[in-house]
């Protein structure tokens, strides 16, 4: 067959295939318990090794007595390397047994003493350092930010934090390595391949040729399984050991030695005129990452300045579910919320209005509001939050509905409209949103990694914890295919934290300007129109 020079492509209406909520291949096997993730690798003589490292980030190994654990039974040797101990036996319960029986001294380093209020103090001292928003690396400057503040009928002020968090991966990070005649195989669950097989070359001096990644699902990626430290871990553990050796992390370790997504402190100032139109908007915030569009707003505010500080911290960085939009949407979409409520304004009606200039937007917008029936009256204790966030050239707004129960937020229900661009696979989209969703208010509710003498407090799901089935709110996604080609992987996770704070104001009169919002110590909250419990 000669193709045309210029073939006609077809039109959407034509799509036989596409836009069809087509079965996945892979669902069958994740129910039945036959796909095999990287924990899964069975390598004919087999050894399993658990790790501990240096609990504080950056510290070493000073010294450890092998005997207690060699002389537990099924244990096959102690491997010592320059920040960790590891245990190699027959099995991980072995394994984990004689870890637990070690006695190790670490050399901790400068960092040991640290802790979370430490970091926000540093945080904060930069941020004072930018001249009351005037100073750090400008990203963003249109029109005068200082003479419309000047000018502006009302001002307002705020400061927002999150702290660091999780991956929380289901599966914890492991991976299986053979080391033999010059050559080295790997089998785990990557979101790299290609960089894991040359990270693991460099530090076992190999050419990249000479390693073979086998790569399996992943129980959970989130951006965690782009980093090998495990991995690494895994080959020079093999390298000392005459056998394959799979290396499996204890949840403990994986919390405690996790690429956490990062604290920050972001402050905002804002004007409005008489009306209660924007004016200015001034945003300054700690640590620049990717992708640099995230703390623009979408919203048509004349005067605007968007600046930032660096303050490198020793808590090792690691991309999370939508980067930096998922803190700078919990920022901006709740200063908008703010904004709107200080013009004595209506907040869905206050967004829409600032976007007039961006259609795809504003239709979005409007799809979420009205499947979340925006406006029907809500009962005492109850509140709606609305929050849109353009990540990835992806749209995504989001409406949370909450209870406020026993002094703490539920979450009972999300209604989310989504722009992608062409929904290929509905329902893959769908399922990518409430996943989305899920993960978001994982960390909005509850997530939070915190730091003490240098190291993290948090150890299990007891106190890191994740959303359980019976917290699960109902969800309705609408899909609104704008056209284009986009993507749907990460952008329903930044709208929900924004969505749901917006949510708690409406219900309790109370602004939380720092996650989680169930943070321990945090007051109780009550309904509008009820006593706030100290």
């Amino acid at each position: 067959i000669s193709p045309p020079a210029k073939p006609r492509l077809k039109t959407a209406a034509e799509f036989r295939l596409m836009g069809q909520s087509v079965a996945r291949v892979d669902v069958p096997a994740k129910v039945d318990g036959s796909a095999v993730f990287g924990i899964d690798a069975r390598v004919e003589g087999m050894k399993v090794a658990t790790i501990r490292r240096s609990p504080v980030f950056g510290g070493k190994l000073a010294a450890v007595d092998a005997a207690p654990a060699l002389a537990l039974p099924g244990v096959a040797k102690v491997v010592k390397l320059e920040d960790a101990v590891a245990v190699v036996a027959d099995g991980y319960w072995h394994a984990s047994r004689a870890l637990a029986a070690l006695e190790i001294e670490w050399d901790s380093g400068e960092w040991a003493s640290r802790s979370q209020e430490d970091l926000f103090a540093q945080f904060a001292r930069a941020l004072d350092a930018a001249a009351g928003g005037d100073g750090g690396e400008t990203e963003v400057d249109e029109g005068d930010v200082s003479r419309a503040l000047a000018k502006a009928a009302r001002t307002l002020d705020a400061e927002y934090r999150v702290p660091y968090l999780a991956h929380a991966t289901m599966e914890p990070m492991n991976c299986t390595a053979w080391l033999r005649d010059g050559v080295c195989d790997v089998w785990t669950g990557t979101q790299n391949p290609l960089g894991l097989r040359d990270r693991i070359a460099d530090a076992m001096a190999l050419p990249p040729e000479r390693v073979t990644v086998h790569n399996a699902y992943l129980g959970g990626g989130f951006g965690r399984r782009a980093y090998h430290d495990c991995a690494v871990q895994a080959a020079r553990i093999a390298a000392e050991v005459d056998a394959p050796v799979k290396l499996i992390w204890s949840r403990e370790e994986d919390i405690a030695q996790d690429r956490y997504r990062p604290a920050s402190i972001s402050r905002f100032s804002a004007g409005l005129d008489a009306s209660g139109a924007p004016t200015a908007w001034r945003n300054v915030y700690v640590d620049k990452h990717e992708p640099a569009p995230a703390p623009r707003i979408p919203y048509a505010i004349a005067n605007r300045r968007i600046a930032h500080v660096a303050s490198p911290a020793h808590v090792p960085f690691g991309f999370w579910r939508s980067v930096d939009h998922s803190q700078h949407g919990f920022f901006t979409e709740s200063f908008i919320d703010e904004m709107a409520h200080a013009a004595g304004q209506d907040p869905y009606r206050f967004r829409r209005d600032l976007l007039a200039h961006a259609p795809r937007l504003r239709k979005v917008l409007d799809a979420a509001a009205e499947a979340a029936d925006w406006g029907r009256p809500l009962a005492p204790g109850r509140g709606r939050g609305i929050a849109l966030q353009d990540s990835f050239g992806t749209a995504v707004a989001e409406v949370a509905e909450v209870a406020i129960v026993d002094g703490k937020t539920k979450v009972e229900r999300v209604a989310c409209a989504v722009d992608a661009g062409f929904a290929i696979n509905p329902d893959a989209l769908i399922a990518q949103m409430e996943s989305g969703i899920v993960y978001g208010l994982c960390a909005a509710l509850d997530g939070e990694i915190s730091i003490e003498r240098g190291r993290v407090k948090q150890s299990n799901f007891h106190d890191y914890r994740v959303l359980r089935m019976d917290e699960m709110p109902a969800i309705d996604t609408v899909i609104v295919n704008g056209g284009g080609a986009i993507g749907g992987g990460e952008p329903g996770t930044p709208p929900i934290a924004p969505a749901v704070a917006n949510a708690v104001y409406d219900a309790t009169g109370v602004r939380i300007r720092d996650l989680p919002l169930n943070k321990p110590g945090r007051a109780a909250l009550a309904p509008k129109g009820t006593a706030q419990v100290a």
